[in-house]
């Protein structure tokens, strides 16, 4: 599936990140771990600020 086809799922799901990664292959956690790690965080720390309201 290209990565066009996501937009549509960003309205249901309001806490949401899209990213398009230059140079991501198949194995992206080990490719690029610290970025990985620097997305998932910041999206972790979004939800956390909205549930902790």
């Amino acid at each position: 599936m290209g990565y066009a086809g996501q937009w549509d799922l960003l309205e249901h799901y309001p806490r949401a990140s899209f990213a398009v990664l230059d140079r991501a292959g198949h194995a992206l956690p080990h490719e690029q771990p610290g970025l990985v790690k620097a997305l998932i965080t910041e999206w972790l720390d979004r939800v956390h600020e909205r549930y902790s309201s």
